[in-house]
């Protein structure tokens, strides 16, 4: 499958990148300790990233003679940082990079291949789930491995469903009804906000329900069409839920933030959102009656249903230079063995960020209520990941014509048959 196009590429030089003959900080920081410097795509990692400022932190406790010094700096500037360094040859040891960037940086030479990491440690790389590790891997080299797992559908409010005589839907009929039923008590079904176009994780998971996985290669390749009669099924599915009043009469003009606002206030019964909001979800009003839920499956659907939303975000990846010192690569591969380890991924899940691996963790469901039903979710056996969030297998145009397509069918701007063109048409630009 052709390779994302993330928002931001680094433009690398081989020469440049290769006329480096040290790693990107010196082996031992003044008090001793091997230092590992680790960019991170936050300014505060402390406050903004506290999952993994706390495994970082723990694993210090249990490592007294290797310093991590997270380098935070803003995403943005972060991106920018890195392509400057990959220019001179002086990457940091380890960083965080949009996976199309460390894709090119993979191709350059620049990144350690972890193929011997995992290797060396069959405990992690057969917890791993598959996914992620396959995202990051290119012909055999294992440039990266993930950041943190990106989860995504639909959180619901248990007790508007109870309040109005309703299960909480498993099929598309049943989200359908249920829909009816809301508009009639004047109740939004599901809180969206088209001022943010990229807010339809739930949608673009349910478009992997109408065979986008199969299908996608080929479209690219220009050997298969976007706007085929599955796809163009998925978006009449959208239509009536429009028709039905499942969206917010301001979907328009409301924003992603002002929908999950919506949704802890206690006024729509499903939120399109992904575990980045489980912690705002908890301390809301309704916090103690929010779920979590995949979507609904099709009756006309292609392929499995059962599809959930587990997929790797950006990657970590690791100098190659570090290779040149043995100290270090040590030090980081004992980190990296302490980050995907049980230890590691138990102190993520006490953070509410979900687990990468098949690990046993536990969750305090009284304490963390909507975190343990995503988690009920993610460790359930009924379920197989898409390997990917759909809009990350194609380039940023593509992507955001996806957005427009889908808004554009809740919005009424355009019917099935048009949705689906304005991404053919986007894609055709490309061929």
């Amino acid at each position: 499958m052709r390779r994302p196009h993330g928002v931001v590429a680094v433009a690398v030089s081989t020469a440049l990148l290769l006329a480096g003959c040290s790693s990107g900080s010196a082996g031992q920081s003044d008090d001793g300790r091997t230092r590992i410097d680790f960019a991170i795509h936050v300014a505060n990692p402390q406050d903004q990233e506290p999952a993994f400022a706390a495994v970082v932190d723990a694993f210090e406790a249990q490592n007294p003679d290797i310093d991590v010094n997270l380098i935070g700096k803003e995403q943005s500037e972060h991106i920018k940082g890195i392509k400057m360094q990959s220019q001179s040859g002086n990457l940091p040891d380890m960083f965080w990079m949009l996976q199309a960037s460390a894709s090119e940086l993979n191709e350059a030479g620049a990144l350690l291949d972890l193929s011997g990491f995992l290797d060396a440690n069959p405990d992690i790389s057969g917890s791993l789930r598959p996914n992620m590790v396959e995202a990051f891997n290119d012909d055999g080299v294992q440039y990266g491995l993930p950041y943190q797992p990106l989860v995504t559908g639909l959180f619901y409010n248990r007790a508007l469903f109870e309040e109005n005589g309703l299960e909480v839907p498993q099929t598309f009929d049943d989200l359908l009804a249920a829909s009816e039923v809301f508009r009639a008590k004047g109740i939004t079904t599901i809180a969206q906000g088209a001022k943010d176009p990229y807010s339809v994780w739930a949608f673009l998971t349910m478009l992997s329900r109408f065979g986008y996985f199969d299908k996608i290669e080929a479209i690219l390749a220009g050997e298969e069409a976007y706007d085929n009669d599955d796809f163009v099924r998925f978006y009449e599915k959208i239509d009536l839920l429009r028709e039905a009043g499942a969206f917010p009469e301001n979907v328009t003009t409301q924003s992603y933030f002002q929908a999950v606002e919506s949704f802890t206030g206690g006024q729509a019964a499903l939120l399109d959102s992904g575990t980045w909001d489980v912690q705002k979800i908890e301390a809301s009003p309704i916090g103690q009656d929010v779920g979590f839920w995949w979507g609904p499956t099709f009756s006309d659907g292609v392929g499995d249903q059962n599809v959930s939303s587990v997929v790797p975000s950006a990657p970590i990846v690791v100098n190659a230079q570090v290779a040149e010192d043995e100290a270090k690569l040590g030090a980081i591969e004992k980190f990296l063995a302490f980050y995907y380890g049980p230890d590691g991924i138990q102190i993520m899940v006490d953070n509410q960020v979900p687990a990468m691996t098949d690990v046993d963790v536990s969750v305090d469901a009284t304490q963390h209520p909507v975190f343990a039903s995503v988690m009920e979710q993610v460790s359930s056996p009924d379920y197989s990941s898409q390997p990917a969030q759909p809009d990350l297998v194609v380039s940023e145009a593509v992507a955001n014509a996806m957005y427009d397509s889908i808004y554009g069918v809740i919005n009424g701007t355009y019917d099935p048959s048009q949705a689906a063109a304005v991404v053919q048409k986007a894609i055709d630009n490309e061929l």
